[in-house]
């Protein structure tokens, strides 16, 4: 049976900007977010103490329209998915006709101000703005990502590794979380993101770093915050890359290489009342390793990804969203490269089911929201065959090692309640709780791994006892009080407090966090804000599980075949946690007492230098201690690979960002990212993890594996004469650290103090449109890579016993591909 995760979205929002012009017994108000497009579908309610909310859907231009209103004092609230509730008074005089213009950020904050007629509106006041990717340049930008996970890397801040995995901020995919429309979808099992939404789904990603909201947990660096798509008064279709693509080697055809094709479409079931929006997407994609021979270099991946959303309007104060997400996908050849060719990488398949309900309801100005998420998580990894795994200095032989199989749940149950009140300023209140169901069921079996120096001889050999069964379950609950405080027009206060338990850990945790956001001048182009926060991280449920995990034993030998240390057995322990310095943990004495939390500040200035150009600078500090580390030792007066709570890393980041809009249709984003990662190398998640490696280093203290000095970045958008178009992407970063190695796959001298030589690529995409019909749109793209045919080296010979240790090798030269949408 394949259980269903409901997950659900709520309106989560910001600061606002509306104008009042006059006008006679009617109401126009006009929904934009901050870069100026309409935000169609926004539900606009007006309502007065005498008489409940009349609300009505802002239409494709972002308008509603309400008539016959009459003379008097109005409330406004305006929410929509991905942005918090805005609520403003407005008084009508006799006569007149009145208008509001409203701008919804996606930062995490919503405002409540009184405006009139022809008044001003104060500057965005968010204490902590995200950095946002929208559906529409994404899905024409150069890389063209096909779901969230590969959007993420054209944010600041965010890294993706040579294996895949994210890095954000420093910190690995586990020390984040991910929400869906507020729900959260990481996997309990791992704390990994797991499959993401189609990108065709996506109203917009907001990129959080330490945002100082208590209504935000379960994290200590970024949260990623998706809010998705509702249905508008049209129906739409897109139909985006239809045909395959052949792969042609000396100008022969030689099979498939992939074949994506996505379609996307949405609109009103029952008119004004009930809306659909549906993406799906089926990939099949043959990926060449530059560093292998053709035809033994290819990575295969197939799967199905889709995404339904319904969106009911009860009545004009309550609304119901369904979601549901299925992925199921299949890999062979998972991270496969010169050092480990196809009869040692391992396959893989990988399924999400997830589903959330949201009740949305208002109370005049107040918002209660209720939410319930059902998620299950299906993991499978295994070898090739049963040959055992080979480690040699100039590359691996035999199969992969490990076996897994793993299916986990979550059951998550949200509620929050919103309110303002007017008392030296304006308080947006905000309480709400969480109550979570986790369970884990897993089963890990290992096969031998023999470890042979340059010249053939047997160095050392890793033997491993059947795994045990694994069954965890966890609840977790959390509740939070905050106070959105406008004091005046030019300043802001966001305070709160945030508190935690998690049963398995048996911690009970409190994190304050306050923020502020300061207009210094009238003009109101210039923002200063700051902030200051505790953090805790959700413990994944596989922490638990690893006593059941294969017992290794090990053995060393000398040249000549005699045994020099061993067969030593290394048992599996979990340690208790040393007593945190943070007083805000409450935690019993006992192993498995876990509690990784982050003492997290930034300072912010933000420049408006015209309506077209805006550029921010942020610098950010992360301290994180309790940090969950995996490390060979001796306790018990016997040899243990033990599991502590005594890791710790360090984080210092400066950001530059800007934008630089000309229309709507141009813009381009700039960032530039200076960055300093240390800590433990050794957390939980090296592994117990869908790969681990098969060989336990002792703990280093070192550059961590995203530790990236120096990042630029630019991309986005330019329209050009004749329904051209140019995505241009310019990328350079610091090359990745890493470690030389002995024979026995150790580490010579300090860790990651190398480094990859630094990376440059120059991409672009450039389209255009034909109108083949009134209804129907043909889109022509050529999309060009690395078009300076710089160096970009994926490996290195890193092992000191090599031949070649040193050489870096296998780069992607220039290359160039076409694709076509359909859009009707």
């Amino acid at each position: 049976m394949s259980p269903v995760r409901w997950i659900m979205w709520w309106f989560c929002a910001l600061s606002v900007s509306a104008t009042m012009q006059a006008a006679v017994d009617s109401l126009v108000v006009t929904v934009h977010d901050g870069d100026g497009s309409p935000v169609s579908g926004s539900i606009v309610a007006v309502s007065t103490q005498e008489y409940p909310a009349q609300n009505k859907a802002a239409d494709a231009e972002g308008v509603a329209h309400f008539a016959g209103l009459g003379a008097g004092e109005y409330s406004v609230a305006i929410s929509h998915p991905g942005f918090a509730t805005l609520t403003t008074s407005i008084t009508i005089a006799s006569g007149a006709d009145a208008r509001i213009d409203a701008i919804l950020t996606r930062t995490a904050r919503s405002d409540s101000l009184t405006v009139e007629a022809a008044v001003d509106v104060p500057v965005d006041q968010a204490t902590s703005p995200a950095s946002t990717l929208k559906r529409n340049e994404l899905k024409n930008s150069a890389d063209r990502p096909a779901t969230v996970k590969d959007a993420l890397p054209l944010a600041p801040g965010v890294i993706r590794l040579p294996n895949g995995d994210l890095r954000l901020s420093g910190g690995g995919e586990h020390r984040s979380t991910l929400l869906v429309n507020s729900a959260t979808v990481t996997d309990p099992g791992t704390g990994q993101f797991g499959a993401t939404i189609p990108i065709d789904s996506v109203q917009s990603i907001n990129v959080l770093s330490s945002p100082f909201l208590p209504e935000y947990g379960g994290f200590t660096s970024n949260v990623i915050a998706v809010e998705t798509r509702r249905g508008g008064e049209k129906w739409n279709f897109e139909l985006n890359d239809p045909l395959p693509e052949f792969r042609f080697r000396s100008w022969n055809m030689r099979g498939l290489k992939s074949a994506t094709p996505r379609i996307t479409f949405g609109g009103p079931i029952i008119p004004e009342r009930l809306y659909l929006t549906e993406s799906a997407e089926y990939e099949i994609r043959n990926t060449s390793v530059i560093t292998l021979p053709f035809p033994l270099n290819q990575q295969q991946r197939e799967g199905l990804n889709s995404f339904t959303q319904l969106d009911y309007i009860v009545s004009p104060s309550n609304m119901l969203t369904g979601t549901f997400h299925a992925a199921n996908q299949r890999s062979r050849y998972v991270n496969m490269d010169f050092f480990n060719p196809e009869p040692v990488s391992p396959n893989a398949a990988f399924q999400t089911y997830s589903g959330a309900l949201t009740d949305r309801k208002t109370f005049g100005s107040a918002l209660l929201e209720s939410l319930l998420s059902l998620s299950t998580f299906r993991a499978g990894v295994w070898p090739q065959g049963d040959l055992g795994m080979t480690l040699t200095p100039s590359g691996n032989q035999g199969n992969y090692f490990n076996t897994q199989t793993r299916t986990s749940s979550r059951v998550e149950w949200r509620e929050t309640y919103s309110l303002t009140r007017n008392a030296w300023g304006t308080h947006n209140l905000k309480f709400g709780g969480t109550l979570g169901g986790t369970t884990e069921h897993a089963l890990i079996q290992d096969q031998p791994v023999n470890l042979l120096d340059a010249g053939g001889a047997l160095v050392e050999t890793i033997r491993f006892t059947p795994g045990l069964p694994i069954a965890r379950s966890d609840v977790e609950a959390a509740f939070f009080a905050q106070d959105q405080w406008a004091v005046n027009p030019r300043l802001a206060v966001d305070a709160g407090i945030r508190v935690e338990q998690q049963e398995i850990t048996e911690t009970f945790r409190v994190g304050p966090r306050v923020g502020l956001a300061w207009t210094p001048f009238h003009d109101g182009h210039t923002a200063v804000r700051a902030g200051v926060g505790i953090f805790y991280d959700r413990v994944p449920l596989n922490v638990y599980g690893f006593s059941s995990y294969p017992v290794q034993t090990i053995t060393r030998y000398a040249p000549d075949g005699t045994i020099l240390s061993g067969p030593d057995q290394f048992y599996n322990l979990t340690d208790q946690a040393a007593r945190a310095d943070l007083p805000l943990i409450y935690a019993k004495q006992h192993p498995g007492n876990f509690a990784p939390y982050s003492v997290n500040w930034n300072f912010q200035v933000e420049q408006t230098l015209s309506p077209r150009l805006r550029v921010r600078a942020n610098y950010l500090q992360s301290s994180s201690d309790g940090l969950i580390t995996l490390n060979p030792g001796f306790a018990q007066g016997q040899h243990a690979f033990i599991l502590s709570g005594n890791g710790a890393s360090r984080l210092k980041q400066f950001e530059l960002t800007s934008a630089i809009r000309a229309g709507r249709e141009t813009q381009i984003y700039f960032s530039y990212v200076h960055s300093r990662s240390v800590g433990n190398l050794n957390e939980f998640n090296s592994y117990l993890a869908n790969y681990p490696g098969a060989v336990i280093l002792p703990d280093r203290v070192s550059n961590l594996p995203g530790d990236v000095p120096n990042r630029f970045l630019a991309w986005g958008t330019v329209r050009l004469p004749w329904q051209f178009q140019i995505m241009p992407k310019v990328e350079y970063r610091s090359g990745f650290p890493y470690s030389p190695l002995d024979v026995y796959q150790s580490y010579i001298g300090a860790a990651n103090q190398s480094r990859f030589p630094g990376f440059i690529s120059v991409d672009a995409r450039v389209s255009k449109d034909f109108k083949v019909s009134p209804k129907y749109t043909v889109r022509f793209s050529v999309v060009g890579s690395n078009l300076t045919n710089h160096f970009n080296p994926v490996s290195v010979y890193a092992n000191v016993a090599g031949p070649q240790y040193g050489t870096f090798f296998g780069d992607y030269r220039r290359r160039y591909t076409a694709d076509f949408d359909v859009i009707f």
